[in-house]
């Protein structure tokens, strides 16, 4: 993906599109959709990892927590020393899109993983246009909120 160009995004409302069919680049507004998460007081994240549902190699991913869950504990014995280890809070439902464009979509009982080539907002609601799929998906980020 590559940042917005000069040209104009397909609405004011849009994360990620592809200005031309004939041509596989997409572009995708971050700061936008860092903006559009923050607004509604979700968390942002951007980091790289492999995700090997989406590709073998590190990939930036960036991320919108909508509810978090406890994190675990562990106990181990070093040298005859006990020692805990607690995880924090770790994400429960999110969005998180690669930087090819392909998006893994966590829900409270579901997952899907699509290759977007278009994401817009209307207000919470967010819909995604993916390859094979007809008609664009549409996803209440309301129902994905403790």
């Amino acid at each position: 993906m590559k940042p917005p160009s000069i040209g104009r995004k397909p609405s004011e409302r849009h994360f990620l599109w592809k200005p031309d069919e004939d041509h596989d680049t997409k572009r995708f507004d971050r700061n936008y959709f860092e903006k559009w998460c923050r607004h509604l007081g979700l968390d942002f994240e951007t980091y790289s990892r492999v995700d090997h549902e989406r590709a073998e190699e590190s990939r930036t991913q960036y991320q919108c927590v909508f509810s978090t869950e406890s994190g675990s504990g562990d106990s181990f014995s070093v040298g005859g020393e006990e020692w805990d280890i607690q995880t924090g809070e770790s994400p429960r439902t999110f969005i998180e899109i690669d930087e090819e464009g392909v998006m893994r979509i966590q829900g409270w009982t579901t997952e899907r993983i699509l290759d977007v080539t278009e994401l817009w907002h209307d207000g919470p609601e967010l819909y995604v246009a993916a390859e094979g799929k007809e008609k664009p998906l549409r996803l209440d980020t309301r129902d994905l909120v403790d």
